[in-house]
């Protein structure tokens, strides 16, 4: 479930009627009526109505002026209902309405409820048509969106892979593994299945792929130009497409840099554009979007996008119980363990191995969940044999997958290997050039870098991390302290100050002798006793 917040007045509308404080206290007020008048202002929007539009849902038959009093009075009951709580309750001369910061509703925290059987305000009974008509109303809503989000058929994502015939003999094996590579990195986003050209097996019949990567390699000069093109079949989009020079077949064939930002690259922007593409009432549709929306949400740190991001991946899973999913709610947890945004640090890291070992019961042959689950191990076990073993296995997989080469890099790190770990890294960043998320790669290289005494290098790095993402807590944090190791105390003044503005409760002093704060890096290299100048 999702990780919502726990200080917030709880409204639950799902079943019977009941109002919780934070505190856990039942403040669900007594009558038919007064409970009709709350719930109605949770489901409103802006949880706020015009006083006229409440009394004539709950006193359709009463003239104005005691409708009137009656609404009054109803409030007055609600205020003492809810207590220590009362002013959450807002009235005017006009309207009503609720404080909604400080409210959850668990119909807007649910995109359905768990159990479809579940009634609306289940035995609510105020015997007034106007609101047993709006009642009637909500409830066709809801059964609507059960309906909607009923769980279907999952078939998965069809992808061609078409090479044209232009590229002779080994030309064109090595543009098949190529155009082939591109459909394993979408598969592991999302479920996909490759099949087989029908035009080469003479299959007319086979069903339409969603997805068609062209590939195309001419010789030109001492080398080859490869044009690659990705289409969404049905509607003739084209999702991806780019004009490549190759000096050297064997580039292709061992995956070589360019090789392998090539293939990243086109992997990342068609899942990127598959939910705008694909018919929106596929599984694998929602999920997608929820997924690639949680993960913009996780890689921004935030304590609060952190919580949102678990939610949105636990709502993808229920669309397609896809084990990468679970990896992905796995690192969230372990990020909030890490970034200190959740009290109970050692449940968190209790749910992130659980997730993770469901993840690989599900999805074990996945690269990208053994590149995840390896990052997972890492830091919850310091396992290092283990770790070595799933990194490599997904690099071997997928040797064109960033989130594999990072995973390798850290379990060379983690082997003492610090060479391998810093070229493999470098690479990884290379690799992930064009993603969204290309400053989480920055700031893992510049923790590498940290780890091998290369302190200008990290500098780059952080550097690199903050200008692709300037709300980024751990590359802030790494170059503040890096800075001030320089000697570049103005710098360091500035990231301090910018810190402060970012990450609720921050300050040097906390950064420096807090033994809970996440700065382990820079603590075990003695990076922090600079910033002792700053104090």
């Amino acid at each position: 479930m999702a990780g919502y917040r726990q200080d917030l007045f709880r409204i639950d509308v799902l079943g019977p009627l009941r109002l919780t404080s934070a505190d856990g206290v039942d403040c669900t007020p007594k009558g038919a009526k007064n409970q009709a008048l709350i719930a109605m202002l949770a489901l409103s929007p802006g949880m706020e109505r015009q006083r006229r539009w409440l009394e004539d849902k709950l006193w359709s038959t009463f003239g104005p002026e005691q409708a009137s009093a009656n609404l009054r009075q109803a409030l007055s009951k609600l205020r003492t209902a809810l207590g220590d709580d009362a002013d959450l309750l807002q009235a005017s001369r006009a309207r009503v309405g609720l404080d909604r910061a400080r409210i959850r509703v668990d119909l807007h925290e649910e995109v359905v409820p768990a159990d479809d059987r579940t009634e609306l305000l289940e035995g609510m009974d105020v015997r007034d048509a106007e609101f047993e008509d709006w009642l009637r109303q909500e409830r066709a809503q809801l059964d609507a969106m059960v309906a909607r989000a009923a769980p279907k058929p999952v078939r998965g994502i069809l992808i061609t892979c078409r090479t044209e015939d232009t590229a002779p003999g080994r030309d064109r094996m090595s543009v098949d593994v190529l155009s082939n590579q591109i459909g394993e990195n979408i598969a592991e986003h999302v479920r996909a299945w490759r099949q087989v050209d029908p035009d080469d097996i003479g299959a007319p019949d086979a069903p339409m792929s969603d997805v068609v990567i062209h590939s195309q390699l001419t010789e030109d000069g001492n080398g080859h130009m490869l044009f690659l093109k990705a289409v969404h079949q049905p509607s003739a989009r084209i999702l991806y497409s780019k004009l490549q020079r190759i000096d050297q077949l064997e580039s292709i064939l061992n995956f070589e840099t360019d090789i392998a930002r090539t293939v990243f690259e086109a992997a990342d922007q068609i899942v990127g554009k598959l939910p705008h593409v694909l018919d929106k009432d596929r599984p694998e549709t929602r999920a997608t979007a929820l997924s690639r929306l949680g993960l913009y949400r996780m890689f921004s740190f935030d304590q609060d996008a952190l919580r949102e991001a678990y939610g949105l991946m636990d709502q993808a899973f229920r669309h397609d119980e896809n084990g990468l999913y679970l990896a992905w709610s796995s690192l969230i947890r372990l990020t909030q363990m890490m970034e200190m945004a959740e009290a109970d640090k050692a449940a968190l890291q209790e749910e992130a191995v659980a997730l993770y070992y469901r993840a690989m019961e599900l999805d074990a042959d996945n690269g990208l969940v053994q590149a995840i689950v390896s990052k997972v191990r890492s830091t919850a076990f310091g396992d290092t044999a283990g770790v070595m073993d799933l990194a490599r296995t997904a690099v071997e997989r997928n040797p064109s997958g960033a989130f594999a080469l990072k995973a390798l890099s850290e379990a060379y790190l983690g082997a003492g290997d610090l060479e391998k770990a810093f070229e493999t890294s470098a690479k990884a960043v290379s690799v992930a050039r064009s993603s969204p998320f290309k400053h989480w790669w920055d700031t893992g290289h510049c923790y590498v870098a940290l780890a091998c005494n290369r302190n200008d290098e990290a500098i780059v790095a952080a550097e690199a991390a903050t200008r692709a993402a300037p709300l980024s807590r751990p590359a802030q944090r790494s170059l503040l302290a890096l800075y001030a190791a320089q000697g570049e105390t103005e710098k360091a003044r500035k990231v301090a100050s910018k810190m402060a503005k970012i990450e609720p409760g921050f300050s040097v002093d906390k950064m420096v002798n807090d033994p809970e704060y996440p700065v382990r890096t820079l603590r075990n290299k003695g990076l922090l006793t600079p910033l002792r100048a700053l104090l």
